[in-house]
C-alpha cells in the first residue's frame, strides 16, 4: 500500500496484490474518515485487474464511481477515460476532484454510448433491403442490436465457445459470400442458441460450444416473420458487432448502492435503448427514465408493504415461500418500462429467500422467483423486449459455470412481461368490487390456481412442447377472461 499526495488536499492510495478489488473499499472508507479534508483517488491492483476509484468526500453521497480495468482485455472506453481522467488539470483541487467523478461517472459514459447506440441502429435500419418500412426496419434493427448486445454480455462471461471475441472472429470467418445476415445471423440466432443441441445443423455447429438459451430471445418475431425478405448489409452487421461491441466493455451486474462501474450495464442499456424512442412517442406514454435511487426508495418500500400484508389470511393464497416458511409476493409492474423496477424487485426477493436458509446457487434462486413472482405489462414492445433481456440477463450474471453448454436454458417469459393496456378494463378492481369475498378466493385460487401451475410449465418448456403448452395456455386464459366477463354481467343484472 502506497500513499501520494498532490496539490492542496488531493491524495492517491494504492494498494496492490489483492484478491477482489472491493477488499480495498474499506481502506477508502477509513481514509475519508480520519482525513475528512483531503479528496481521495483509490487505485486498486487485484490478480487479475485494476480498478480507479474516485472516492466521495465525508459529506457527499452516493456510489463510488469506478473504472474496472483488465490489462489483457482493455476497450477503447477504459482508454477513453483514462485518458480524460490524466487530463484533468485545475487550480481548485475541489474541482478537480469533482471532474475526476464526472469523468468516471455513467453519465459521461451513458452519453458516449447512447450516441454511438443510435448511429449503429440508423445504420442499420436504413441500408437494410426488403419491403418492410421505415419504422418495421427500425424496430428489426433495434431487435437485432439488442440480441447482439446480450451475446456480448455472454461473450464477456466466456460462455460462447469460450471466446471472447467470439462474434468479431466469427464475422470474420464468414464475410463474404452470401452475406453476414444469412450466414451469421440466422444460423446462430436461430439455428444455435434456439435449437437444442442434438438438433443442430452443420453450419450451427461449426460455431463451437455455444449454449441452448431458448427462452424466446432468439425466436423469431412475428415483424420478422412478416419481414423475411429484409437483410441487413455487411457494413452496418460489422459497424455493431466491429464498431459498437469491440469499444465498450460489458458488465452483466447491474450498478447498486456502493459502486458505480463506468461500463455498459444492462440498467444503461435499457436507458438507452428508451430514449432512442422518439420524443412524442416517450411524451404520449409517460415512457422517461426513473433514477436508480427512486427505483430503489419505491420498490422496497413496496415489497416492505407487501411483507406486512403477509398477515392477512388471503394475502399469501397464490405465493411461494422461502426456506423459512414466509410467503413470497407476486409482484406486477402495470407500466414495466425497460424493467428497472422488476429487476430490482427479483434481485430484492431472490436475496430474501437465499438469506432465509435456501442453500442453492443464487442464478437457480432467481430462476425460480423470476418465473412465479414478477409480472409486467407495458403498451410497447419494444420495452417488453427489453424488459425480459433485462431479466435474463440478471439471472445469467449469477450463473457460475466454466463449460457454457452446462448454462441452463432461460425460462419463457412472454407470459410473464407482456405488451397491453393496462389502464383498459377494470383491472384490478373486478375482485375488490365483489361483495362475496368467499366467491372472489373461490375464483382466484381455483383457476388462478391452475394457471399458474400451467403458466410455470410454460416458462420451463422448449420446443414442441412449449408450443402445445402455450396453445393451451392460450385457451385457459380466454376461457377464464369470459367466465369473468360473464359473472360480472350476471351480477349487473341482478343488481338491477
Amino acid at each position: 500500500m502506497q500513499l501520494a499526495a498532490g496539490p492542496g488536499d488531493l491524495r492517491a492510495l494504492l494498494v496492490d496484490g489483492v484478491d477482489d478489488t472491493a477488499a480495498a473499499l474499506p481502506l477508502a472508507r477509513a481514509a475519508v474518515r480520519c482525513f475528512p479534508r483531503s479528496r481521495w483517488l483509490l487505485i486498486v491492483r487485484a490478480r487479475s485487474r485494476a480498478t480507479v476509484f474516485c472516492v466521495p468526500t465525508a459529506d457527499a453521497r452516493g456510489a463510488l464511481p469506478s473504472l474496472h480495468v483488465d490489462p489483457q482485455h482493455l476497450r477503447a472506453s477504459d482508454a477513453e477515460s483514462l485518458a480524460a481522467l490524466a487530463t484533468v488539470a485545475c487550480d481548485d483541487d475541489a474541482l478537480t476532484h469533482t471532474r475526476w467523478r464526472e469523468t468516471l461517472g455513467r453519465d459521461a459514459l451513458s452519453r458516449r454510448f447512447y450516441r454511438d447506440l443510435e448511429r449503429s441502429v440508423d445504420i442499420l435500419a436504413t441500408t437494410a433491403s426488403g419491403r418492410a418500412g421505415r419504422e418495421d426496419r427500425r424496430v428489426l434493427a433495434l431487435l437485432v442490436t439488442s440480441r447482439l448486445l446480450f451475446l456480448a454480455f455472454l461473450e464477456s462471461k466466456g460462455w460462447l465457445d469460450r471466446d471472447r471475441a467470439f462474434l468479431r472472429h466469427h464475422m470474420e470467418r464468414l464475410a463474404g459470400g452470401r452475406g453476414l445476415h444469412v450466414r451469421l445471423l440466422e444460423p446462430l440466432f436461430f439455428g444455435t442458441l434456439n435449437t437444442p443441441i442434438s438438433k443442430r445443423a452443420a453450419a450451427a455447429r461449426a460455431f463451437g460450444r455455444v449454449p441452448f438459451l431458448n427462452g424466446g430471445l432468439f425466436a423469431r418475431s412475428p415483424l420478422e416473420r412478416r419481414h423475411r425478405d429484409l437483410r441487413f448489409t455487411d457494413d452496418a452487421i460489422a459497424e455493431v458487432i466491429g464498431g459498437l461491441l469491440a469499444h465498450y466493455r460489458l458488465t452483466a451486474r447491474e450498478t447498486n448502492a456502493l459502486v458505480s462501474d463506468a461500463a455498459v450495464d444492462p440498467e444503461m442499456l435499457g436507458r438507452a435503448f428508451e430514449s432512442l424512442m422518439a420524443a412524442p412517442t416517450r411524451q404520449s406514454r409517460g415512457a422517461f427514465y426513473t433514477p436508480h435511487a427512486l427505483i430503489v426508495h419505491i420498490t422496497d418500500a413496496a415489497l416492505a408493504s407487501c411483507a406486512s400484508d403477509a398477515a392477512h389470511p388471503d394475502a399469501s393464497t397464490d405465493a411461494i415461500s422461502d426456506a423459512s416458511g414466509h410467503a413470497l409476493p407476486r409482484l406486477i409492474d402495470p407500466a414495466c418500462g425497460s424493467g428497472a423496477f422488476l429487476v430490482h424487485a427479483l434481485e430484492s426477493l431472490a436475496a430474501r429467500v437465499r438469506a432465509s436458509g435456501d442453500t442453492r446457487a443464487l442464478g437457480a434462486i432467481r430462476r425460480d422467483v423470476l418465473t412465479r413472482c414478477i409480472f409486467g405489462v407495458d403498451v410497447d414492445p419494444i420495452a417488453v423486449w427489453l424488459c425480459q433481456l433485462r431479466l435474463w440477463l440478471a439471472v445469467v450474471v449469477e450463473e457460475e459455470y466454466d463449460d457454457p453448454m452446462r448454462l441452463p436454458p432461460l425460462p419463457n417469459l412472454d407470459r410473464n412481461v407482456r405488451e397491453g393496456d393496462a389502464l383498459a378494463g377494470d383491472g384490478f378492481a373486478t375482485a375488490a368490487a365483489d361483495d362475496t369475498r368467499d366467491e372472489a378466493r373461490r375464483e382466484y385460487t381455483g383457476g388462478g390456481a391452475a394457471l399458474s401451475s400451467l403458466r410455470l410449465r410454460y416458462a420451463r418448456a422448449s420446443g414442441q412442447r412449449k408450443q402445445t403448452l402455450a396453445r393451451t395456455l392460450d385457451r385457459a386464459e380466454r376461457a377464464r377472461v369470459v367466465a369473468q366477463v360473464s359473472a360480472r354481467l350476471t351480477h349487473s343484472l341482478q343488481a338491477r
